[in-house]
């Protein structure tokens, strides 16, 4: 089940909380976030230059989107963001619960911004939801969440995978690539043998990897049958999210959080898996 793919730490600034990583394919750049920082990065792994954005409070995502924009998911709304010129616009806010705070978002294939929200300072449990942003109008699509986690689509799209962290499961629906609508709700993997699914991509086969908070691995799933296919053991406990990068999506991006007693915990890593 373990191959040798050894994670190579590539960023690290003694963060709380790394999240959300997101790869921009036109500019080969990578964004991520840090939730507790209240910071948006902008970062290229080739020159090493670092662009920051800082947020009101609280990000939990932030996407590129096709007009260029960063759409940042921050405590109190949802804005876009000049890459260029840090020009910040307030959107809307579709969580209307004080209590809770985005967490993982990522747009769909058609471009609508799909983003979670989870409790803010708390567990609380099935007070959370899943939005979808469409054209400046947003509803709910899942609710009675508790963690509202990681998420991807097939490659037709017309799959939708969804964590809800308290479960330990992994989800997947048919998804309406007309409204966003989910129906068909089946269990995909459930994991009971290490820490507790975080953030997820789908890879160019379909497969799902996801991060395990506490776990101290990465691992690949088969999206069909549900089977461990690799065990990435990583250098720290608390995995928080990945994504796919390079410019053959051939590395796996793993962002990470701080576990007292572990000199890279809070460090940005990558893994080449093809």
């Amino acid at each position: 089940m373990t191959q040798n793919l050894t994670p190579e730490l590539v960023y690290y600034a003694g963060n709380q909380l790394l999240e959300g990583p997101h790869w921009d394919e036109e500019n080969n750049l990578l964004y991520f976030v840090s939730i507790e920082d209240q910071m948006i990065y902008q970062f290229n792994e080739k020159s090493t230059e670092i662009q920051t954005y800082p947020t009101s409070g609280p990000v939990g995502a932030a996407v590129l989107t096709e007009g260029g924009y960063i759409l940042s998911a921050e405590k109190d709304g949802l804005y876009s963001i000049d890459p260029d010129t840090k020009k910040r616009t307030f959107l809307m806010q579709p969580n209307t619960d004080d209590r809770l705070r985005y967490n993982d978002g990522k747009l769909d294939p058609k471009g609508r911004f799909l983003i979670g929200t989870m409790g803010y300072g708390e567990t609380l449990e099935g007070a959370a939801s899943l939005f979808v942003i469409d054209n400046g109008h947003y509803k709910e699509i899942l609710t009675d969440l508790t963690l509202s986690n990681g998420l991807g689509w097939s490659a037709d799209g017309r799959t939708f995978y969804h964590i809800d962290t308290p479960t330990n499961k992994i989800h997947k629906y048919d998804y309406d690539l007309m409204t966003a609508d989910l129906s068909n709700k089946q269990m995909v993997v459930e994991i009971t043998d290490g820490g507790s699914p975080d953030g997820m991509c789908v890879d160019l086969d379909g497969n799902l990897w996801v991060a395990e908070y506490g776990g101290k691995r990465i691992c690949k799933w088969d999206s069909q049958t549900g089977e461990q296919l690799i065990e990435i053991p990583m250098p720290v406990s608390n995995i928080t999210s990945c994504c796919l990068g390079g410019s053959e999506k051939e590395y796996l991006y793993i962002t990470t959080a701080k576990e007292d007693g572990e000199a890279l915990s809070g460090g940005l890593f990558k893994v080449k898996i093809r």
